[in-house]
């Protein structure tokens, strides 16, 4: 019995031993995962910029009175580097590698053509020209700190957002709430490529965008952000499906004139356009879903206003139907319906294509629910104003559309297919939604394009757009607002399937 009690006191020494020396790990695993604390300073010619007053008040950016690491005003603080990124209460404030539209400079900046700027309390927050050009020049080159580390240099489940007026595709970190890079796409400099759409590979490594407005679809490596393909595909490239074998992909072209009606098949590495179906009711089409067996493709035309069922097998077109009473043969539609979008339920059994209804409506329009298997019409769900992109749920049970025109995202119960919550003001003209990868959260790209719902408004033509997020636990909308570049519209967060 006595050496049973002393190895038993010997164990609880090695245990708490043990339990001590593991306390520095544990805390250290839950520091910022880009830099050392304790070495997160200001490059010396950043740190003295925010440290030299502008005005007659002698206050500087980290002043007491402002931005140090005690009284962080508005949640920033400028003297600790490492907090600085990590932004302000109100969101992201420095952007790696993009000093245009971080929010820091819309403050420190007076000039319109430079810039955005916001007019805030300019007595106080506004630098020389030639300082802010400084500024941006160091957040164009990374933001470094002294030690010349980057932040963000990687995220374990990122989620992307197209900036379609700005032909950058946003890269939004869910867990900080914070957006952390800006990626440049698109070939041309003088014109808009328009970013529309964005998806993923089942694997989640690459990322897949439609340029809409240049006429290209693009590849990116999900995780160095380096283009690793690009591709000539119609007129206006819009949605794109990746099957879940990862071999090949489609794209429909959202084309209005109505010159090219059809949806192309691609291979999935190179890109290279293999094969083309075409009707003359696939009339601009756009939304595609694709069941998870990889058997059939779906496809609405917006114009057209029909819904097709694709047979992948074969590449042609197993059954069409109308999207609704009235609709004509000859692909030029009613313009009462005008289908934009399609999700597949989980277990392949239903199609919910959102209707956004007669151009100008303001009232009210309808998400259309098909059986899969025949494209038989089952009913109809009101949701809000202009409906464009929805989804299912991680778990499948609901169906989140984003309501453009009423600035709001109904709830749909997939079983009771019925709407079960509406979110009022989710941001300004929601256009995609999509889930974390634990479930937790829906993140909400809203265009922007009209209004302010940013930190704060800006003045002059450049717009920032602000995406929203919204937890899943209570169906709530977060006071987390996240800033980007003009336009967010499509969305993906990986893991995708």
């Amino acid at each position: 019995m006595l050496f049973f009690n002393r190895l038993k006191n010997i164990f609880i020494v090695l245990f708490c031993l043990s339990f001590v020396l593991c306390i520095p790990m544990f805390f250290s695993s839950c520091e910022q995962s880009f830099v050392n604390p304790e070495t997160s300073t200001f490059p010396p010619e950043i740190e003295e910029l925010f440290n030299t007053p502008y005005n007659a008040s002698n206050n500087t950016c980290a002043s007491v009175a402002c931005h140090n690491s005690e009284s962080r005003a508005g949640g920033l603080d400028l003297v600790n580097w490492n907090n600085a990124m990590n932004g302000s209460s109100q969101g992201t404030m420095i952007i790696p590698f993009n000093g245009f539209w971080s929010h820091l400079i819309f403050v420190v900046n007076s000039d319109t053509n430079f810039a955005p700027v916001v007019d805030l309390l300019p007595s106080i927050h506004k630098m020389p020209a030639d300082k802010v050009s400084q500024l941006k020049t160091w957040i164009d080159n990374g933001a470094a700190n002294k030690n010349g580390e980057t932040a963000f240099n990687s995220i374990s489940v990122p989620c992307f957002i197209t900036n379609q007026a700005s032909d950058l595709i946003a890269v939004v970190d869910p867990a900080k709430k914070l957006v952390t890079r800006l990626i440049p796409v698109g070939g041309r400099t003088q014109s808009l490529d328009a970013p529309h759409y964005v998806t993923s590979d089942p694997a989640g490594q690459s990322i897949y965008v439609s340029l809409i407005q240049e006429g290209y679809i693009e590849k990116y490596n999900a995780y160095n952000y380096q283009q690793t393909g690009r591709q000539q595909a119609g007129l206006n490239p819009a949605h794109i499906v990746i099957d879940y074998s990862n071999q090949f992909g489609y794209v429909s072209n959202f084309d209005a004139s109505g010159t090219e009606r059809r949806v192309k098949k691609f291979n999935a590495n190179t890109l290279a356009i293999i094969d083309t179906v075409t009707d003359q009711r696939m009339n601009a089409p756009h939304g595609m879903a694709m069941s998870s067996n990889n058997q059939f493709l779906y496809v609405a035309s917006q114009i057209g206003e029909y819904l097709f069922k694709i047979d992948l097998s074969t590449f042609e077109i197993e059954n069409m139907v109308p999207i609704g009473p009235g609709v004509p043969p000859n692909g030029n539609g009613t313009g009462q319906y005008r289908p934009y979008q399609i999700a597949i339920s989980p277990d392949n059994s239903k199609l919910f294509v959102s209707c956004v209804g007669p151009s100008g409506n303001t009232n009210p329009d309808v998400v259309k629910v098909f059986d899969a298997n025949t494209l038989a019409y089952i009913q109809n769900i009101t949701v809000g104003d202009n409906p464009l992109l929805l989804k299912f749920s991680r778990d499948g049970n609901y169906v989140f559309v984003c309501n453009r025109n009423s600035n709001t995202v109904s709830i749909i119960n997939s079983t009771g297919l019925n709407v079960i919550k509406t979110i009022d003001s989710a941001g300004i003209q929601p256009h995609g939604v999509d889930f974390t990868a634990d479930g937790q959260y829906a993140v909400i790209a809203c265009e922007t394009l009209i209004g302010f719902d940013g930190h704060h408004p800006t003045i002059g033509s450049f717009r920032p757009g602000v995406s929203r997020m919204i937890r899943m636990s209570d169906l709530t909308l977060m006071p987390e607002k996240l800033e980007m570049a003009s336009f967010p519209a499509g969305i993906v967060i990986l893991p995708y399937y």
